[in-house]
């Protein structure tokens, strides 16, 4: 909050890039609507040619059958073949990122900023309907989702480097790794969407595999932190677990000899 200014009862501040006033004796607080009139090009209305030079995401969904498509904010549902495109977001006030199809293929969920803060929604992927919100209690910029096989979970991060899964039925959210100790490569769930493995940091820098279960709440760090492990992947029963790791160690220290 920037710059109070008291006068009749009522307060003007700014917050963030807004004007509000606040009416002391009701409690009630609105955004002040400013318009400035302009003929500039900026604000005039303007044909988008080539959307595909704004896109953002692209997604298919588990049948391999549909992509959907975020480009300007905009959200559409194309197949890959011919077809007809669909416009998935009908709110013009809201841009919108990073959106995914959900298992079953006819829900979506992204990240929407309609409140003002970016928010994690679900959308119609036929078109119809309003969409839903899931969370309310943004502070600071999420990023991209990734939905477990089940439809249940959403793993994702955020500008501090923390983890997050948020349960998309309830709206609750568990912080399972924090303190911006950052992460390697992607996030994976297991088949059965019981575990979330990812990559984190160790004391060291080294990046260790982490295998965290929804059951528990428990994290097991699963690799050494000798060596750089990546980008893990289950396998399609969930025996396995899949990761990239640099293991070719070349010691950049000379012998105490000299060449030999």
């Amino acid at each position: 909050v920037r710059n109070p200014a008291l006068e009749g009862g009522r307060i003007v501040y700014e917050l963030a890039a807004d004007l509000r006033l606040y009416d002391i004796a009701s409690g009630d607080e609105q955004v002040v609507p400013i318009t400035l009139a302009s003929d500039f090009d900026q604000l005039r209305e303007k044909w988008v040619d080539d959307p595909m030079q704004y896109l953002s995401s692209a997604h298919l969904d588990a049948e391999g059958e549909r992509l959907v498509l975020t480009a300007r904010g905009r959200v559409f549902v194309a197949p890959v073949g011919a077809g007809r495109i669909v416009r998935a977001s009908n709110n013009d006030a809201a841009r919108y990122r990073d959106v995914v199809f959900l298992p079953n293929g006819e829900t979506l969920v992204g990240l929407s900023d309609e409140s003002g803060e970016m928010e994690w929604v679900t959308l119609q992927a036929n078109g119809t309907g309003e969409g839903r919100s899931i969370t309310g209690d943004g502070t600071i910029q999420r990023r991209s989702g990734l939905v477990s096989p089940d439809g249940r979970w959403l793993a994702y991060d955020d500008n501090n480097a923390d983890l997050w899964i948020l349960d998309l039925q309830s709206g609750a959210q568990t912080l399972v790794s924090e303190d911006g100790e950052g992460f390697g490569g992607s996030r994976s769930w297991s088949p059965d969407s019981r575990w979330l493995a990812f990559g984190k940091a160790a004391a060291n820098t080294f990046v260790q595999i982490v295998l965290y279960s929804v059951d528990s709440g428990a994290s097991v760090r699963v690799t050494s932190d000798r060596v750089n492990s990546t980008s893990p992947g289950w396998g399609p029963n969930g025996e396995f677990l899949y990761f990239l790791s640099v293991r070719n160690l070349q010691s950049l220290v000379g012998s105490p000899w000299g060449s030999r």
